[in-house]
């Protein structure tokens, strides 16, 4: 009692002979432990996301390069409606119903991999193929699981990690790899310059013999003991509001129409040398500004240049990420260079990507036989991909485009025909939203029931009834 007595006393003669300091620190201790009060009733009772592509030190992203842990939240945004929907990963940290590894119903397991797509990147959970279709069987008492394992920006090399580390634990009746034309470039980011590139834990290369290997990263162990913004973020409630405030505020300000590099990159692709000098010259002196449409038709005006045109640069200079960073035509065009060497080189990386992505699903079809698990491929080059493209003046729309486009179909079935694996036609119907390539909820849809069909013809037999 005479400790607590002395400590009390020396408290209270601090305090009168402190007031200022005192009611400082006092407010302080009372700040802090309202904001920590603050932080675990939101993470108990109100968690929201702040990203749709996860985090790299959940336990996920730590295998994979990024990820959500068991039950975490994902922000999802409509592109052309800007409405805001979240919805929870699953137990084991994928956008998908709750699973267990054990088949206790003794279901007919399809395990789809894929990015982006697979994932539902701007669809709310429930409306993903892969939930739409195994909704689609339940309601006809179909014994059928669709094990939904993708994340956003995956490449196929990823996508085979998981197939070793997660899919094969599910023991499962099929595995459907979803094929994206970005999947080739992205099974090389991390050989590239790139902060993206460091978040991977391994990448594949084939070797000079053209045997597949996989080598450690090491960049990433540098990236994993790095305090980024993605990893606070991650840490925090408050801090995961704050940020979606800043975001909201910097939005609020952007200005809907934009002069960047790509919009110019993709000027010249477009209209070439008919351009006038003066215009051309005019863009590069203003590049990067934001514009009102009132603003940008005043810029215009002084210009003789056609209505056609004018509408083109009206569209293609809206404020939107894909047209800013625009950089050439990808692949809804044939590789045409002006210098030969530039298309000579083009041309061979373009290969290289090719073998790669060849081994790899190579890779899976060889694990997958030895268990006896048939192996199928589904591509996103459908026609409404293409009509996307030309909405946005990526492509020209011409017919030779549009089959050397949709050749990529041709060539992924030719591949997987001549290897056992299958091969499943995109839906025609595969619609996308106005302002992201991305399937929206109908292309969702008609993915599900193309997929429907397929298993109905080629695994009726093996699919009971519960």
């Amino acid at each position: 009692m005479t400790i607590f007595k002395r400590i009390n006393s020396s408290s209270a003669i601090y305090l009168n002979t402190h007031p200022i300091i005192s009611i400082v620190i006092l407010n302080v201790l009372l700040f802090l432990f309202l904001l920590f009060t603050l932080e675990i009733g939101l993470r108990v009772f109100a968690p929201i996301g702040v990203t749709n592509s996860g985090y790299l030190h959940s336990p996920n992203g730590l295998k994979y390069g990024w990820g959500f842990k068991p039950y975490d939240v994902v922000r999802i945004e409509d592109p052309d409606t800007g409405e805001i929907s979240y919805d929870r990963v699953n137990n084991h940290g994928w956008r998908d119903r709750d699973r267990t590894y054990v088949n206790k119903k003794n279901a007919f397991r399809v395990v789809v991999l894929g990015d982006s797509e697979v994932f539902g990147y701007i669809v709310p959970k429930r409306k993903t193929f892969t939930f739409l279709l195994e909704e689609r069987f339940k309601k006809e008492v179909k014994n059928v699981e669709i094990i939904n394992i993708a994340y956003a920006g995956w490449g196929t090399s990823q996508q085979l990690e998981a197939l070793e580390k997660e899919a094969l634990l599910y023991k499962p009746n099929l595995i459907i790899v979803n094929f994206v034309g970005n999947d080739l470039s992205d099974n090389v980011i991390p050989l590239e310059k790139s902060k993206f590139g460091n978040r991977i834990p391994f990448f594949h290369q084939v070797s000079v013999t053209g045997k597949l290997t996989r080598e450690n990263n090491p960049k990433f162990i540098a990236e994993r003991k790095a305090i980024t913004r993605n990893y606070l973020l991650s840490k925090s409630e408050i801090l995961k509001r704050l940020w979606l405030f800043r975001l909201g505020l910097k939005h609020a300000k952007r200005k809907k129409h934009i002069i960047a590099s790509g919009q110019i990159n993709l000027m010249h692709l477009i209209f070439g040398k008919t351009l006038p000098k003066k215009f051309k010259l005019k863009l590069e002196k203003i590049k990067g500004l934001e514009m009102t449409k009132s603003e940008l038709i005043d810029f215009l005006n002084p210009f003789q240049l056609s209505k056609d045109i004018r509408k083109v640069i009206i569209r293609i200079s809206e404020n939107r990420s894909f047209l800013r960073e625009f950089n050439g035509p990808g692949h809804y065009n044939k590789i045409k260079l002006s210098n030969k060497n530039q298309e000579k080189l083009a041309t061979s990386k373009e290969t290289r990507l090719w073998i790669l992505y060849t081994k790899l699903m190579l890779k899976m079809k060889s694990i997958l036989a030895n268990k006896g698990i048939p192996l199928a491929i589904t591509s996103d080059y459908g026609s409404k991909r293409y009509d996307w493209a030309c909405y946005w003046y990526f492509a020209s729309g011409e017919e030779s485009e549009k089959k050397n486009f949709l050749k990529m179909n041709h060539r992924l079935k030719s591949f997987a025909e001549k290897n056992g694996i299958m091969f499943i036609q995109p839906p025609s119907d595969d619609q996308r939203a106005r302002n992201d390539p991305h399937l929206n909820e109908l292309g969702h849809q008609a993915k599900a029931e193309n997929l429907y069909n397929y298993l109905i013809k080629s695994f009726g037999k093996n699919i009971l009834s519960k």
